[in-house]
């Protein structure tokens, strides 16, 4: 892990505008692609483009990259959280917000199929999947092949805001402030997507514009938590990475599960970015916050 002493002002501010300012203008393309029905143009510009920057933002900054953590340090424990905490979550996570929106559980392949372009769209619609084997296909790679092959992408950002950003914040705001305005800045980082493109909140949902930012900001505020604690217990970038992976692999089965015509209720779920979905993240977050500021105490 970087010594937050190495990380004076000048080179922190290099590394913020080198990670957002860069970052916005493909994030920016890719919200309107979204938005705009190209979602090949759009995962091309975030997965493959932007997600790498804040990475490449540290190497500007001529920041210690050696000390990210690079060498595997192999504990079942936390590899197994890694892979499989954040599905769990999820899928708890879900579970409440069927509870409250029990109308609006079916298993179905509309959301998928509408993020498709129009002729992988009707090429699949003609095929007549069942929705049930594609779920539990689904299901079972975001479990496992799902994670593991995003950890590199997902390497992109958590050189950056765990390896970067968290340690300057929390030296210079102490542990919490720092974790929650490292929250913060990550969820601003996605706007573009957000505001521009509806990603991660489809349709008219409720309280847009607005909510759908803020929703962004809350979420990653608790899961930025929850990956922070994983890599101060291992120090190696290789964790959070993982977790990260499976954060985003586990949004994908839940995609099958909620009826077309309901995107509405995309900020509250079913998955782990809508408010009820994130719930039980949002609570685990408060008890490693409590539980950590006890330990300094």
């Amino acid at each position: 892990m970087i010594n937050p002493n190495e990380i004076t002002n000048k080179k922190f501010g290099v590394f913020m505008a080198a990670a957002f300012l860069a970052a916005y203008i493909p994030l920016t393309i890719a919200g309107l692609a979204y938005k705009g029905g190209n979602t090949i143009l759009c995962l091309l510009l975030f997965r493959f483009i932007s997600i790498f920057i804040p990475l490449i933002a540290v190497l500007i900054a001529r920041l210690p990259f050696k000390a990210l953590g690079w060498k595997p340090k192999f504990s079942f424990k936390y590899f197994l959280g890694a892979l499989i905490g954040p599905q769990i979550l999820s899928w708890i996570g879900a579970g409440i917000f069927f509870i409250f929106n029990k109308d609006a559980f079916g298993v179905s392949l509309d959301a998928y199929l509408a993020m498709l372009p129009a002729e992988a769209r009707d090429a699949f619609a003609s095929a007549g999947a069942d929705p049930v084997p594609v779920l539990i296909t689904v299901t079972v790679m975001s479990l496992t092949f799902l994670p593991i092959s995003q950890i590199l992408p997902s390497l992109g950002e958590e050189a950056g805001w765990r390896g970067v950003m968290y340690p300057f914040l929390k030296e210079k705001f102490g542990p919490v402030g720092g974790k929650l305005i490292g929250g913060v800045l990550w969820g601003v980082w996605h706007w573009p997507l957000v505001i521009l493109g509806n990603y991660f909140y489809e349709g008219e949902y409720f309280g847009k514009p607005f909510l759908g930012p803020v929703m962004i900001c809350i979420t990653l505020c608790a899961f930025g938590i929850l990956i922070d604690h994983f890599y101060e217990k291992t120090g190696c970038i290789w964790i959070p990475s993982l977790i990260h992976a499976s954060m985003n692999a586990s949004a994908v089965p839940l995609m099958f599960m909620l009826k077309n015509g309901n995107q509405h209720l995309s900020v509250l779920g079913p998955n782990c970015f809508g408010l009820i979905g994130c719930l039980p993240v949002i609570v685990l977050a408060v008890i490693l916050l409590v539980t950590d500021a006890k330990k300094r105490a």
